[in-house]
């Protein structure tokens, strides 16, 4: 079992980025007057970022395949299935973010990295409503994320298959104990007389 070096980065930078989302979110946009607004712009460009890893994530994993594991089709199946929740889930809390943004009257449009200017939403709707699914969204991503970690606690600890160990290192610990055993015979037989 091996994850490609560029499915790790995407997972690590994806993990980086959502963090950093959650911590503004909860942290300083979350604090009275102006704070919103004043992080906003840095909010919307992870927002953008988290965006592009993810479709550069689903486009990588629609080239590659998922290394075998060594779990049965249903644990598999169920794995796939939450997987695409989770990624569903993601997109979209991005979109009704995107969605429920509208700037106040006379206040300068936000600006991607200090740069480029936000695109405007189409107006689909009330841009309240989008918002108020966005922060419901937020806290469903959250038990998914917590879902997340404790399976991938379940795979170090309790099942010891070196799901998490690949997607740290990309090897399996297994083959490599493997493999230094199978030395340590060798080398055995080679000291023999």
């Amino acid at each position: 079992m091996r994850w490609h070096f560029g499915i790790r980065i995407l997972h690590w930078l994806t993990v980086i980025a959502l963090a950093a989302q959650i911590a503004i979110a909860f942290g300083p946009m979350n604090g009275p007057g102006m704070a919103t607004m004043n992080w906003l712009p840095l909010h919307m460009s992870i927002g953008v970022t988290i965006l592009a890893i993810i479709v550069l994530r689903l486009c990588w994993r629609v080239l590659t395949r998922a290394p075998a594991g060594q779990t049965s089709q249903p644990i598999r199946f169920a794995t796939s299935f939450f997987h695409v929740l989770l990624y569903v889930t993601i997109l979209a809390v991005l979109i009704t973010g995107w969605l429920g943004y509208r700037p106040m009257p006379f206040m300068p449009p936000a600006r991607l990295f200090g740069y480029l200017p936000v695109p405007p939403a189409p107006s689909v709707g009330a841009a309240r409503a989008f918002a108020f699914i966005h922060a419901k969204l937020v806290w469903i991503l959250l038990g998914f994320v917590g879902i997340h970690i404790l399976a991938a606690f379940v795979h170090f600890v309790l099942l010891r298959d070196d799901v998490m160990y690949t997607m740290l290192f990309g090897r399996s610990d297994i083959v490599s104990r493997k493999a230094k055993a199978q030395l340590a015979v060798d080398d055995s037989s080679r000291n023999r007389p």
